[in-house]
């Protein structure tokens, strides 16, 4: 059957217009870090449109996808991961979505810091340096999803760094009151090794490198001569993590418990810990206040 040329160049135009549809919707993201939810609001602002599937207060070691988020990664257009093996289910949900968007591992292209028996740390959100460049990365993820929005990538991206600046200055000076044999910081979990490595701190973790993993007693006997010997005046619970090991520990030495640190992500509303900002001068603060008692 012949198309007259009138219809023809209908049928194109239809069809250039839907492509130009595509590319001026919102771009669908979906993340798997509630840090990365909000670095990709932040740099998308109206361009993209973002699922968090998980949610502030959950445990992303423990996390156990539902089938509504199998399809919401099959929609979205770019998935955002730490990375770093923190989301051991990757490959299966991705598979199990038959997804053919852009799954980016936001950790894998970070700099490492030593983990638990040479493991990676899959922490990177405490490092502001690491923030810093993963929002650069997200930035070029969005550019190169949506060209036509790049400019307005980067315009985002940049005022958000700039706030990420601001908070490491305000950091910087808050943990130079604390004098250097006082950076021991006793936790739950292994999270907080690239705080660590930026602020000269020790971590002296119950568990590995995921809430997860367990104590055994000899490791635990350990930590009680550290922390006599050492005469550390808190120990830190994590929002996330059983606080139990923390109780055995004040119980056997007599220590504080500084407030509860956010350890693997953001907080839940009401929180005080609902931002990335404020979740980490939360954290810092008690870190702070706690190990600067007497």
């Amino acid at each position: 059957m012949r198309i007259s040329r009138a219809r023809a160049v209908l049928v194109l135009a239809a069809a250039a217009c839907g492509a130009r549809g595509a590319q001026t919707a919102p771009l669908r993201v979906a993340t798997l870090s509630t840090v990365l939810s909000e670095i990709a609001r932040e740099v998308g602002g109206s361009q993209v449109s973002v699922v968090g599937l998980v949610r502030p207060g959950v445990d992303p070691h423990s996390f156990n996808p539902s089938p509504a988020d199998v399809r919401a990664v099959a929609d979205a257009e770019v998935v955002l991961a730490s990375g770093l093996s923190l989301e051991a289910y990757l490959d299966r949900l991705v598979a199990a979505s038959g997804s053919v968007g852009r799954v980016v591992a936001v950790g894998d292209a970070l700099p490492a810091a030593a983990g638990t028996q040479g493991e990676r740390d899959p922490h990177w959100w405490h490092s502001l340096d690491c923030m810093l460049a993963a929002t650069g990365i997200v930035q070029a993820e969005f550019a190169r999803a949506r060209p036509a929005a790049a400019a307005e990538f980067s315009a985002n991206a940049e005022a958000y760094r700039a706030r990420l600046r601001a908070l490491k200055a305000w950091a910087a000076g808050q943990i130079g009151r604390l004098p250097p044999n006082r950076r021991h910081l006793v936790t739950s979990h292994d999270a907080f090794g690239y705080f660590a490595r930026d602020y000269g701190f020790e971590v002296h973790a119950i568990s590995g490198l995921s809430t997860e993993s367990e104590a055994d007693a000899r490791h635990l006997a350990g930590l009680i001569d550290l922390i006599r010997r050492e005469a550390i005046p808190a120990v830190f619970a994590e929002e996330s993590a059983n606080p139990r090991l923390v109780e055995n520990l004040v119980r056997e030495t007599g220590v504080r418990i500084g407030a509860t640190l956010y350890a693997d992500g953001l907080g839940p509303p009401g929180s005080g810990a609902e931002t990335y900002d404020s979740m980490y001068r939360h954290n810092v603060r008690a870190i702070v206040d706690a190990l600067s008692a007497r």
